[in-house]
């Protein structure tokens, strides 16, 4: 057998030394060649085999060693099942938990430099679930997703009596709900072996009811045939569409549903890609519109409160003879109340709010000998655009620091600008891969400061079901 496996080396040199190219070889590759059988040429057929299963076996050592020292993380869902993901809060930019427990109370609004906001939002996730295959592509499907949007806006200019030309204020409110199929893909090599992850979620959705503010005060000089003085108008009330007639509610809504009409799509994009080992950069497009909601059904209510200073005389004043025509505070009699339906191309387009984000995740710790999501910095930059506020467009910014502890426990805290409000946020998950908890609260408030306060709170949870 030693003498069989011998020849066998023999020969496979003299395959590659053939006879006819033994001329041609240079002075060096030839020394080369006496070196390599030097080395080998105390060695018999034995020590040959066990030097070979040495160098074999030290390499599996290695790449074992390797595998050892990468830190233990839980492994992602294949498959998850999410119950009742709810999000839901509260916010004003007056008055905080702080100014409720003093031992007196005053509102002060005359001293109030900013408009009076109160805003509320719910949304809530009752059932989704989603496909992760090696983390290189995947879908799912959220049922039924709900999104309620509200807020009040009152100017400080109506509660300081100051003069301004129809100041724009009210009421805006929508309620949305929909079904979407977010789906992910991976393009891989795109750079120095680097794969850049594409997230898209179509989605159809129906609008239940929406209303816009569209109050107006105005307080001006005026000069009416050469006599001075002022006028302050309110117009006041509200118009809100929905995809049935409320005329009879709750009877015969079937009979006036119009779920076509109310029936829009629209889908949103995003994209992240490792740019380096020490950070991750994206960008997201949220509810981009494809084709609006259309409501056919609306209640109005309108009225009008008015005082004209050039009406009014020294003399009026004095014997109570003001005219009519110099004031009007209609009462809830005169308040119009008025059912309608639209019709032909009238019909008003409504979207949902949309959102433009560019995102990343730093990691400052990468070259530390531990696991590099140790410390997370993620800010987000970014503006939005929703009808429901009076001032539609809006800067979209914030930050937040996070760990990521083998992919078990993941706590975070953040300050984030979005929705018009500062959010200031502690929240955290729980992973066992077979089951998923997630909490969060926060305190916010339109104001920078009051969001410290207690002005707002909100609370997150979801439940996550799979393996």
């Amino acid at each position: 057998m030693k003498k069989f496996l011998t020849l066998f080396i023999i020969f496979l040199f003299a395959l590659n030394l053939p006879a006819q190219e033994a001329d041609a070889m240079s002075i060096d590759e030839w020394q080369a060649e006496e070196r390599f059988h030097e080395e080998w040429r105390g060695f018999d057929d034995e020590d040959i085999t066990i030097n070979i299963f040495n160098i074999f076996e030290n390499e599996v050592k290695e790449e074992e060693s390797a595998e050892e020292k990468k830190p233990f993380r839980m492994p992602k869902r294949v498959f998850e099942f999410g119950l009742l993901e709810l999000d839901v809060g509260f916010a004003n930019n007056f008055l905080g938990v702080t100014d409720i427990f003093k031992k007196i109370l005053v509102l002060d609004f005359t001293n109030f430099n900013s408009d009076f906001n109160v805003g509320f939002d719910v949304f809530l996730r009752p059932i989704h679930w989603n496909v992760n295959i090696k983390d290189d592509w995947g879908f799912g499907m959220d049922i039924a997703k709900v999104s309620v949007y509200g807020n009040v806006s009152l100017p400080n200019e109506l509660f300081n009596l100051k003069k301004t030309k129809e100041k724009l204020f009210g009421v805006g409110a929508a309620v949305f709900a929909d079904v979407g199929i977010p789906v992910f893909f991976s393009i891989k090599n795109v750079w120095e072996n680097r794969k850049l992850k594409i997230n898209i979620r179509p989605a159809g959705f129906i609008t239940a009811a929406y209303i816009e503010p569209e109050m107006k005060y105005t307080f001006v000089d005026i000069d009416k045939d050469g006599v001075r003085g002022s006028m302050l108008e309110v117009d006041y009330g509200f118009r809100a569409y929905t995809p049935f007639s409320i005329e009879n509610f709750p009877n015969k809504i079937m009979d006036t549903l119009d779920v076509g009409s109310a029936l829009g799509f629209d889908f949103s994009l995003g994209a992240d890609f490792p740019l380096f080992e020490w950070v991750d950069v994206g960008v997201k497009f949220i509810n981009i519109p494809l084709s609006p909601s259309r409501l056919r059904h609306y209640v109005e209510m309108k009225g009008k409160a008015m005082v004209d200073t050039s009406k009014v005389s020294f003399d009026d004043l004095i014997n109570n003879t003001i005219s009519e025509d110099a004031f009007s505070f209609p009462g809830d009699d005169d308040l119009i109340e008025k059912y309608g339906e639209v019709s032909g191309n009238t019909v008003n387009p409504f979207f949902r709010p949309f959102k433009m984000l560019f995102t990343a995740d730093f990691f400052p710790l990468y070259n530390l000998p531990v696991d590099k999501r140790i410390l997370i910095l993620s800010p987000v930059l970014g503006f939005s655009i929703n009808n429901l506020f009076v001032q539609p467009a809006s800067i979209e910014i914030g930050v937040k620091a996070s760990t990521d502890l083998a992919n078990m426990f993941i706590p975070s805290i953040s300050i984030f600008y979005e929705d018009q409000m500062w959010k200031n946020t502690f929240a955290f998950a729980l992973n066992f891969r077979a089951f998923q908890f997630d909490l969060g609260v926060a305190m916010e408030s339109q104001d920078f400061v009051k969001s410290w306060t207690g002005a707002g709170l909100r609370l997150n949870i979801g439940f996550i079901f799979g393996w």
